[in-house]
């Protein structure tokens, strides 16, 4: 590993770390937002003229928010999962001053309502990302589904373990939008 010999070295080191750090923060925001169902957040993701390719949709990312939400919340794409949730995994990004390209791996699981299946997906979000008024966000993105499969709900869960969690919710009342948290004790609720 070669260390920084000067100032300027480790200031550009220092800026290098930011970016990645700014533009994993982006992305994590669009997979909060959209697991939340977040429109506020998911925008906050993207340029103002960004472009999503997202397999069963391809256009504006604004028009891809309302396909996902719906029309002030009522319908769209990921109302048909009771549950879900999207995970990043592997990351790496090649910057270019305020240019960037990234890679990351995803892990998505939906709820499907009939039968109790939970239908699993896997693949990459291939982002292009640039910085405009010092703010990181997606220009243009690419989702490749590498696998999807599904399996039985609750499998392997004993009876009555799974309501003693808290459940999410796709508005502002989920427990993640929370100031200070609350953590329940035994016996509450």
């Amino acid at each position: 590993m070669n260390l920084p010999s000067s100032d300027a070295d480790i200031a550009a080191r220092v800026q290098r770390l930011a970016d990645r750090q700014e533009i994993l923060d982006c992305l994590t925001r669009l997979a909060r937002g959209m697991d939340r169902h977040d429109a506020d957040l998911m925008t906050s993701a993207y340029h103002p003229d960004a472009v999503d390719d997202h397999g069963t949709f391809r256009g504006p990312a604004a028009e891809f928010i309302e396909y996902v939400n719906g029309v002030n919340g009522v319908g769209g794409a990921h109302s048909r999962f009771p549950v879900h949730q999207h995970t990043l995994l592997n990351h790496s990004v090649d910057l270019d001053g305020d240019d960037a390209h990234a890679e990351t791996y995803y892990l998505f699981a939906g709820e499907l309502p009939a039968g109790g299946e939970i239908l699993l997906m896997g693949g990459r979000y291939v982002d292009h990302l640039t910085r405009r008024n010092g703010q990181w966000r997606i220009a243009a993105r690419r989702v490749v589904a590498e696998w999807v499969t599904s399996s039985p709900n609750g499998a392997g869960v004993p009876p009555g373990q799974l309501e003693r969690f808290t459940r999410g919710r796709w508005d502002r009342a989920d427990v993640s939008y929370q100031r200070p948290l609350h953590a329940r004790g035994p016996g509450e609720q």
